[in-house]
């Protein structure tokens, strides 16, 4: 049975969509741990992908055989029970900044019927407006703070710091190479038609890839697509 209060809500501040929060959540995820970590579909808004997506999470078919009323699928129904027949304690979601209000609600719903502890980690300066309203009806907590969020990303078994005279930052804080797979220009009619790979000396230093002036045009925009 789920708690009669569910812990507060832990709402996460990464200032500055700083990668190491994304590495460290994703890292935290760790089933037979209880921890879980939910990284929604780009592109998404509905609330049945956004179950797909947390099933997906627990390890279980997003999909679900069978035929449903009006074609629609207990997905959240589904979910609601795996996450309370496993031994999960801990959800965090990443990119929330982005859930809709009705996403955002099906989320609290959750820890309410499970008893979970949710995160949500907002990769912008400030809450936007649906988390705000629909954060009014939820006890919760906003941390804006590195070291603190990795310990409620852990929980009880978050790692020892480093010791202060060591650096706590990774030596990359952005995207590495291979997301250069993705990489396309706003002014090209077309993507990147193949991987941009990055080439190595004798020595093993890497190079900047190499990427083709023709898909490339000198005076466009560049921007990541993920």
């Amino acid at each position: 049975m789920p708690p009669a209060t569910p812990p507060p809500v832990t709402v996460v501040i990464d200032r500055d969509d700083d990668v190491i929060h994304t590495h460290t959540a994703l890292a935290a995820h760790h089933p037979p741990s209880g921890r879980i970590t939910l990284h929604p579909g780009p592109g998404t808004t509905s609330e049945t992908s956004l179950a797909h997506d947390l099933l997906a999470a627990l390890g279980k078919p997003p999909l679900l055989p069978g035929r449903f009323p009006g074609g629609r699928q207990p997905a959240w129904e589904a979910a609601t029970a795996w996450m309370s027949a496993l031994p999960v304690t801990q959800l965090i979601v990443l990119r929330a900044h982005r859930l809709t209000a009705r996403r955002a609600m099906r989320l609290l719903q959750l820890r309410t019927l499970t008893g979970i502890h949710l995160t949500l980690v907002c990769h912008r300066p400030h809450l936007p407006t649906a988390l705000h309203q629909a954060l009014q009806s939820a006890d919760h907590i906003i941390t804006t703070d590195f070291q603190t969020a990795r310990r409620h990303y852990y929980g009880a078994t978050a790692p020892v710091p480093l010791p202060a005279d060591q650096p706590a930052r990774p030596s990359s804080r952005w995207l590495t190479l291979p997301a250069l797979d993705r990489l396309v220009s706003y002014d090209s009619p077309s993507p990147c038609a193949a991987p941009c790979t990055r080439r190595r000396s004798s020595g093993g230093t890497a190079h900047r890839p190499h990427l083709s002036p023709r898909t490339l045009p000198s005076k466009s925009p560049i921007g990541f697509m993920g």
